[in-house]
Order: C-alpha cells, then structure tokens, then sequence
C-alpha cells in the first residue's frame, strides 16, 4: 500500500513539472503567461519587422565625367609665337588643336595638331600629336650660337654684310669695299651692326608628347624644318587650358 502511495506522489509531482514547462512563457504571480508584443509567424521574420532589400541598382556603376568630346581653351607659354592662345577639341581618341598668337609684324606664330590619346582618365589625358608650324620673331642684338640660330641675318642684303656671323669671304668682301670707298663700308658696316633687331623666320613639323592633368597642359617634342634655326628644334608649350567636361550625378 505504501508502495501504490509513493508511485502516485511521484507521478503526480512529474505531471506538474511537465506541465509547467510545455509553456515558453515565464508566468506572473497570478499564474498568467507573460507574452511578447511580437510573436514570430516565420524563421525569416525579424523583431524589427520586414528584413530591407537590396535595391539591384545601387550596385550599378556609377557614371563618371566625361573624358571625350570636349573643348579646351586657354594660353601658354613656348612654341610658336612665346605667348599662345589655344583652342582644342577632344573627340573620342582624336585631338584637334590649335594654338598661336600675333604679337607684331615680325613677332608670331602658329601652330595646329593632329593627336591621338592612348591613355586617359576623367582627369589625365595622355596623347601624342603630330605638329607642323612657322613663326617669326625678331630679338634684340642675339648672340651667335644661341638658341639654336644657324645664321643671323642682318638689315641689308649686300654680299659680305648679309650675316651676322661673316665668313672669310665676307671679311675679304669687306676688306675691298673699304679700300675703294671707306664711307661706304662704314654705312654697310652700321647697316648690318649687331646691336639691332634681327627677322628670324622658321617653319617645320614635329611629333610632341602632351599632357593634359585637369586645367594643367603640357607639350614637349621635337622638329625639323627650313629656315634660320638648327635642326632638330626644341618644341615645348605650357599653359592652364580650361574644359567643357560634363558632370553627372
């Protein structure tokens, strides 16, 4: 009887912790279940509410400046005329430019471009451009052998006094028309002084190297052509070059 008695106690007190735990609710004093406002009605849900999706498009790439066909514009320093205006237009691969300036009768230049740019970013442009040009300066008293002159020559067009730089034949030249008429060689002789501006003209073409960095322009190249200076020739322009590049968001 005592055995019946234990196994029903024992039973019974199982039952009640069985019970008390098939709930997943704590319970208050009163015994009732302690809810949450929110209740899962599936694995993917989220206490926060509905999970946010990926909008597809904001993974798409984002459109960057354009880097053809555009013009530029600005001045620089250098080849042909010293102090130049410039005109371009990029398009695609094709570099079309211009540049130059008049500054006297005998002081200009121009100079025009064909190039093609085999690197560029929407802020470097890399190209290389065949260039044909002609200038004319005159400078004040140069020095012989500087700056790439083969010949100066001077304000009268008489055998013996036509260049700044007299051979031997031209000091023989001079040597006879001083010893006939002294006057007349000392006329020449102040004709073709060297303290005195002097016409150089040149025209040729050239490939040059150009680099474009934001408003920053740089061309540097070499040339060959006729007239009073030596070949090759130095080819160089730096200058700021504004843009019509166009911007989106």
């Amino acid at each position: 009887m005592k055995y019946q008695l234990f196994l029903i106690f024992f039973l019974f007190f199982v039952g009640t912790n069985l019970s008390s735990q098939t709930s997943p609710y704590p319970k208050d004093k009163n015994g009732n279940e302690i809810k949450p406002e929110w209740t899962p009605s599936d694995s993917k849900d989220s206490a926060f509410g509905a999970d946010e999706t990926l909008n597809p498009k904001s993974l798409d790439e984002k459109r960057l400046p354009k880097t053809t066909n555009f013009w530029v514009y600005g001045a620089s320093i250098g080849s042909p005329a010293s102090i130049n205006f410039n005109l371009g237009y990029y398009w695609k691969d094709i570099v079309l430019r211009g540049s130059g300036g008049v500054w006297g009768p005998q002081w200009k230049g121009g100079q025009i471009d064909l190039g093609y740019t085999f690197w560029k970013t929407p802020v470097i442009s890399h190209s290389i451009s065949i260039v044909g040009g002609y200038f004319e300066v005159n400078p004040f008293a140069p020095e012989v052998g500087r700056g790439g002159q083969s010949s100066y020559p001077t304000g009268v067009n008489v055998p013996g006094y036509n260049r700044r730089d007299p051979t031997q034949e031209d000091l023989l030249i001079r040597s006879y028309i001083n010893s006939i008429d002294s006057n007349v060689a000392t006329f020449l002789e102040y004709e073709s002084r060297e303290r005195q501006k002097v016409h150089l003209t040149q025209r040729y073409i050239g490939l040059t190297y150009d680099f474009l960095l934001g408003n920053f322009f740089l061309q540097l190249g070499g040339g060959i052509g006729q007239g009073d200076y030596r070949n090759p020739q130095l080819l160089l322009q730096m200058g700021y070059l504004f843009n019509t590049r166009e911007y989106h968001d």
